[in-house]
Formats: structure tokens, C-alpha cells, sequence
């Protein structure tokens, strides 16, 4: 395969970010002393109105003569970007959230009066940290159910198991061995180690393949995952090579002694440690790298450089296009269209993964003609493997577009857009009654600090954290869910989406990305969806095939929902509702990533997958073929 492009399971306390030097402040509510508000304060204070403000916000006068210097230039950074907004920004958007936020002020002082976050914990939103479901090992006889829904739905079956699982059933390995490119005989057998450096949590996959053919069968795979990402420990390089140590004990119980010496491993990060900050996502790398070298019988798969040099990728943070291009070669190899000899009279399948903190496109377009193909740049991804047909993909990885990342930039916006149309409660602390009126600045708190958003379940709240201009640390506030409902919540994602950026390759995607138009390259071929698509949208009922207008009227629908208005969701739905306030908002932007982002029409089809034949989807299995074609057989001395 050729591949070029132009212990204790741990939870995540710290939360990646992207910078969002121009979004948002918070509005920490005060007292009706001039101090930090009391959720009881709160309870009594009146409606909003033009002269009050929202309920809870002190009624001092504001002046930013009143202001230290760093904050009135702040104020003034905020205001410029005010006028940026009405001068510059596309009405029909970026307009109307503040607008909608203004006449939902109305409504906030109700909202407080009937003081939803007093409910009992139980009837709270979950705060936990979101990670990917925890999924049992995989059976080694896949059910046949339909994916694409074409007449190609077909899936890889996998072999009987052997007992001895240092043979396979497939066949006796008393034949002559195929051989890898360096002319060594592969093995009858062959484990493979990958692990999955997720920002949200580590994952390991253990898989066994056969060489009865000169291409890798999958026999078996077994999957374990830890919450807690290695960036969670940034501080600690020893900490985080630590937390694998479990996933590695694991695979050490699943390798047969006699092959642990040539059983490869890498490991994989990604987006979570790529937003690390100075030298600690290197150090994190080192120390694990250190630890598989002096603790292990494994072998690390470092690859090669393209003049043939010993690489170091072994342990390394993948980039994004790699990572969206071995979802693709995972899902086209299950799926049978490729690597089968088959495949070259067959459609590939386009893969779309949205992880935490990155999401990735991956597909490969059609053309009229060759003078009508793809622009020439780094999107453009040459794949030679899996026999003579070479496929020209388009892939591009949008850094900060993972669920998780969205989440914060929605949640920002909101607080940012709810100061414009409040400026008396961008307060960020309480005025006293000192010298020239100086003020006593206070950290931001959830308890005091509450925010209306349409994202979130009307009347519920949920603690999350939202950047704040110009400074690396994050605020925390309570989002309180309003009755904007799906229509307000898109508007957010709308200007989240940056949509009117500066498009100098056309067709764009948005952000200014260049993309061949999906409905025009890509009309009839399958679309698979991954990781939080899937987690989010099958427990609503949606799958595993579904049109784009499908998924916008659950979305509706989700917004929309209060415990007396569960009409059209499963008793596992509404369970799902109550423990997630921001489906609202997860569905809001799932919808806008297809329909704005990458403008797939109503009628266009999306399947959503987490296995198929058993086997975990996801970029892991694609970079193990990769790895294992481009390693050939490796054994640790």
C-alpha cells in the first residue's frame, strides 16, 4: 500500500479549546447588594425591562470611566466588534441572533422567577464528560444488515476462529508464504496493536489477521476504551504514557507470548493533543514512546520517510488528513470496495467522522471530464493500495469542528451574543465603594453566571465552560435552556459556521475550504456517517439510514422537547433527552455541518455506523493496513 497526500478507567476534567479571540463574554448576575447573586436572590427579583435590565443584574450605572485601562480596552475590543457585525457581517445571520437573544431578554426574568435550576439533581442534566460508549469485544460472525442500502451492501465475513490462536482455519500455512516487500515471509498469523489517543479518551484495538493471501485478512478484533485523553495530562508526561498502561495490560493477555515479539503497536493522537499548548504534546509523546521501548515486547511501527529513511511515526500525532483518509480505506475495505476483486466496478463510499475536538470529509469525486477535476493543493490525497486501481480522494480535517469544540463555540457565541444585547450585564465582577469608584474583580461561576441559549432543553440548565476575548483561560457558566428551539439554535450555528468567509478556490465548503460539491461529484454513492453521529442520533431513532430532512425534523422535534411534550420519541429517546439538555444543540449542528457546511440537499441519503461485521469503524483498522503493508514484518530484537 502506497499512501501520499499533495487501571482505573479515568474521567476527562480537562476540556480542549480552540481560540475564539472575538466570540463572547459571560454576565455574571449580582445580588441585590451589589454581590455575587444567590440562586434564592434570584427568585425574587422582577421581570426584565428596558430600565432594569434582565432580572438579577445589578442597576448601578455602567462607565467605562469606572473601568481599570485592560478593561475598557477590552470593552472597546468588544464594540468594535459589534461594528464589524452591523457593518460588515451578513444580516440574515449574524443579525439575527442578536436580535432573537433581544426579544428573548423579555423572557428571561420568567425563566428565573420559575427557577429551574432548583430542581433535584437527579432531574438535572448529566455534566459527566462525553466520551465514545465503551463497546464489548467484537464477534468474530458479523450480522449482514444493510448499510448503503445498494445492491453492493455487502459486508467482509470474517473466518471461523481457530482455538489455537496462533493459527487460522482459513488455511494450513504448509503452502509457500507470501512475502512483504522486503522479501521476509509474512506470518500464518499476525497480531497488531493500535491505540487511539482520542480527546476524550484512549482506545486500544487488537487485531488478528491471517496471511493465507498475499493481503491481510481481518480474523478478530478486540476493542477497550479508557476516558481521559492523554492531553488531560499535559502537566504530567509520565501520567499520561501511565494511563495506557491498562489498554496495554489487555493486549498483553490477547497476543500468544510466542508472537508478542513481531505483534507492531503505534500509537495515534489526535485532535485533543494537537491543542496543547507549547512543548507538551512533544514531551507527552516522548514519555510514551520511552515507555513501549523499555517496557514492552511489542515493536513499535515507525514506518518509513519517503527516501526510504526509518521514520518515527509510531508514536505521533496524526494529522487530520491521515486521519479522515484511514476511516475511508476502513470503511471501503468492510464494505468490499476495496481490496476485493470486485471492487474496481464499484462505487467508493464517502466517510464523514466527527470526533471531539476535529471532524473529516473524505470521498472521492466524479468528473465529466479530466479538465473539469479537482483544484490542485494539499486536500488532494493519492491512494495506490489494495491492487491496480489507484483512487484520487478529497479530504480535508476542520480543526475545532468536533462535537465537543462546537459545543464550546455555540455555547460562546451565545454568552457573547447575550452581553450585545444586555451590555449592563457584561459585568465580570461587583463594584465597591472604594477610591473613584475602582472595582473588585471575581472569578465567574457557574451558580452565578447564567446565560439563555435556544440550544439547550427549554427550563434546564447545564454547567459548561465558553472562552472568553482575548485571554487563554475559560469562564464558567449555567446555560439556561429557552423555548427558541431549533430555528434560534441554528442561527448560532450559522454564524459558527463562517459560512461568508473568503472562498478563493470555488466551490467552497465553509471557512473559506475549497470542496467539489458533494451533489454534484457525489449524487448517487453511499455516505457513511461515524463516531458522534452515530452516538447521537441512534438513540433518538434515527438510522440507520436516513435522509437529510429527516434528521432536520428530529432535530426540530429535540428542541422542541419538555418532559410534557415527548410526543414522537421511544422511552429510550426521551431517556436520552433528560440526560443530554444540549441534543438541541448537538442535532443543530450535526444538521448544519451537512446542510450548510458541506450543502447536502433534503433528499440526499446518510447511513450511520459504529461496526460492521463486527468490526469497530473509525480510522484504527485503515491505519493498521497501512502500517502493516508499509512495515512489512516487523520483530523487536
Amino acid at each position: 500500500m502506497s499512501l501520499s497526500a499533495s487501571g482505573k478507567k479515568h474521567k476527562s476534567n480537562t476540556r480542549s479549546s480552540v481560540d475564539l479571540d472575538n466570540t463572547e463574554t459571560g454576565a455574571l448576575l449580582l445580588g441585590q447588594n451589589g454581590h455575587d447573586a444567590e440562586p434564592d436572590d434570584l427568585a425574587v427579583y422582577p421581570p426584565p425591562s428596558a430600565t432594569n435590565g434582565p432580572a438579577g443584574v445589578s442597576s448601578r450605572a455602567w462607565s467605562t470611566r469606572r473601568m481599570p485601562l485592560g478593561s475598557r480596552r477590552l470593552a472597546l475590543i468588544l464594540f468594535g466588534f459589534v461594528a464589524l457585525i452591523v457593518l460588515f457581517g451578513r444580516r440574515d445571520s449574524r443579525d439575527a441572533v442578536v436580535d432573537y437573544v433581544n426579544d428573548k431578554a423579555g423572557q428571561v426574568g420568567q425563566a428565573y422567577q420559575n427557577a429551574p435550576w432548583k430542581a433535584k439533581p437527579e432531574q438535572q442534566g448529566s455534566n459527566n464528560a462525553v466520551g465514545f460508549p465503551f463497546s464489548s469485544p467484537a464477534a468474530s460472525t458479523p450480522a449482514k444488515a444493510p448499510v448503503t442500502g445498494t445492491k453492493a451492501d455487502t459486508v467482509r465475513e470474517k473466518p471461523a476462529l481457530h482455538p489455537d490462536p496462533s493459527k487460522t482455519t482459513r488455511c494450513d500455512g504448509t503452502g509457500p508464504r507470501p512475502l512483504d516487500h522486503k522479501g521476509n515471509p509474512r506470518p500464518l498469523v499476525q497480531y497488531a496493536l493500535m491505540i487511539d489517543a482520542g480527546s476524550t479518551g484512549s482506545r486500544i484495538h487488537v487485531y488478528r489477521f491471517n496471511y493465507c493471501s498475499a493481503s491481510p485478512e481481518l480474523e478478530d478484533e478486540y476493542f477497550e476504551m479508557l476516558k481521559g485523553g492523554l492531553s488531560n495530562y499535559g502537566t504530567d508526561p509520565a501520567a499520561a504514557a501511565d494511563s495506557l498502561r491498562p489498554l496495554l495490560k489487555s493486549a498483553l493477555a490477547r497476543v500468544p507470548h510466542s508472537l508478542r515479539k513481531c505483534t507492531p503497536v503505534a500509537v495515534k493522537a489526535t485532535a485533543g493533543l494537537r491543542l496543547l499548548p507549547g512543548k507538551q504534546a512533544e514531551d507527552v509523546i516522548k514519555a510514551v514512546r520511552h515507555m513501549l521501548e523499555n517496557e514492552y515486547p511489542f515493536p513499535i511501527a515507525d514506518g518509513k520517510n519517503a527516501d526510504g529513511s526509518k521514520a518515527s511515526k509510531g508514536v505521533e500525532i496524526m494529522e487530520g488528513k491521515d486521519e479522515g483518509v484511514f476511516a475511508w480505506i476502513t470503511v471501503n475495505y468492510l464494505l468490499n470496495r476495496i481490496g476485493s476483486s470486485s471492487a474496481d466496478k464499484l462505487e467508493t463510499a464517502a466517510v464523514m467522522d466527527l470526533g471531539g475536538g476535529s471532524t473529516q470529509i473524505v470521498f472521492e469525486p466524479t468528473f465529466p471530464s479530466a479538465l473539469q477535476g479537482m483544484q490542485p493543493g494539499e486536500h488532494v490525497y493519492q491512494l495506490n493500495a489494495f491492487g491496480t486501481k489507484p483512487y484520487t480522494l478529497y479530504q480535508n480535517s476542520y480543526l475545532g469542528y468536533g462535537l465537543m469544540q462546537a459545543r464550546m463555540s455555540i455555547n460562546s457565541l451565545a454568552a457573547f451574543t447575550y452581553s450585545l444585547a444586555h451590555p449592563n450585564a457584561v459585568l465580570t465582577g461587583s463594584a465597591h465603594d472604594g477610591a473613584q469608584g475602582a472595582f473588585e474583580w471575581a472569578s465567574l461561576r457557574p451558580e452565578t453566571t447564567r446565560i439563555p441559549s435556544p440550544c439547550f432543553t427549554n427550563g434546564r440548565t447545564k454547567a459548561v465552560l465558553v472562552s472568553q476575548p482575548g485571554q487563554k483561560t475559560h469562564a464558567n457558566v449555567t446555560m439556561v435552556g429557552t423555548d427558541g428551539g431549533f430555528t434560534a439554535c441554528r442561527r448560532l450555528v450559522e454564524v459558527m459556521m463562517d459560512k461568508d468567509a473568503v472562498c478563493s478556490s470555488r466551490p467552497c465548503s465553509f471557512g473559506g475550504v475549497y470542496q467539489p460539491s458533494l451533489m454534484e461529484t457525489f449524487k448517487t454513492a453511499p455516505i457513511i456517517a461515524l463516531s458522534y453521529f452515530y452516538d447521537r442520533l441512534e438513540p433518538l431513532g434515527l438510522g440507520p439510514k436516513f435522509k437529510i430532512k429527516d434528521l432536520e425534523a428530529v432535530a426540530q422535534r429535540a428542541c422542541a422537547y419538555t418532559r410534557t411534550n415527548t410526543q414522537g420519541f421511544s422511552a429510550r429517546a426521551v431517556a436520552e433527552l433528560e440526560d443530554r439538555p444540549d441534543t438541541c444543540l448537538d442535532l443543530s449542528f450535526m444538521h448544519g455541518l451537512l446542510s450548510l457546511g458541506y450543502e447536502l440537499g433534503g433528499e440526499r441519503e446518510v447511513s450511520i455506523a459504529k461496526k460492521l461485521g463486527g468490526t469497530e469503524l473509525g480510522w484504527c483498522l485503515g491505519a493498521q493496513l497501512a502500517v502493516l503493508d508499509e512495515d512489512g514484518l516487523l520483530c523487536k530484537v
